[in-house]
C-alpha cells in the first residue's frame, strides 16, 4: 500500500461509483481481505460484474443517480485511523472507521465512524441504504 491521504474520504460521483480514499481495507463478509489500497471505486448501481468494485457497468445500465443527498446524516469530527469497507452479503457496504462522505456537489453529507451505503442501486435514500436490497432480492 502506498502513501494514503491524511484523512479518509468517500466521494459520491454523479451517475457512477463511490470513490473511497485513505487507508482503506475492503473486506468480504467471511473476513477475507479483498483489497487494501489508498483508493478504491465501489459499485453503487448494483450492476457490476466485479462487485463490490465498480467495473463501469453503470454506463450500460443507464444508472441515473446524480449523487446528491436530500437527507444528510450527522456530521461529527473525525480523527485519524484506518477505514474498513465491510461487504454485507446481499446487502449494503458498511464503512467503519473515521470517514468524511461528500455528495457529487461537494457537500459533506456525513462524517463519523460508521455508515451503511447502498450498493444495490435502488435505495430511495441514496447514497445511504434503506433496506430496499431485501425487497428486490439483491445478490451481491
Amino acid at each position: 500500500m502506498s502513501d494514503s491521504p491524511a484523512a479518509n474520504r468517500a466521494d459520491i460521483t454523479s451517475r457512477g461509483p463511490v470513490v473511497v480514499a485513505g487507508t482503506v481495507r475492503v473486506q468480504a463478509a467471511d473476513g477475507r481481505i479483498l483489497r487494501e489500497d489508498v483508493e478504491v471505486a465501489l459499485c453503487r448501481c448494483g450492476q457490476s460484474k466485479n462487485k463490490p468494485f465498480c467495473d463501469g457497468s453503470h454506463n450500460d445500465a443507464a444508472f441515473a443517480d446524480p449523487g446528491v443527498c436530500a437527507q444528510p446524516q450527522p456530521v461529527a469530527p473525525i480523527g485519524p485511523g484506518a477505514l474498513t469497507v465491510n461487504v454485507i452479503t446481499k446487502g449494503p457496504l458498511m464503512l467503519a472507521g473515521p470517514l468524511e462522505l461528500k455528495a457529487a456537489d461537494g457537500t459533506v453529507i456525513y462524517s463519523g465512524e460508521k455508515v451503511w451505503l447502498c450498493r444495490c442501486g435502488s435505495s430511495q435514500t441514496k447514497p445511504f441504504c434503506d433496506g430496499t436490497h431485501k425487497k428486490i432480492g439483491f445478490a451481491g
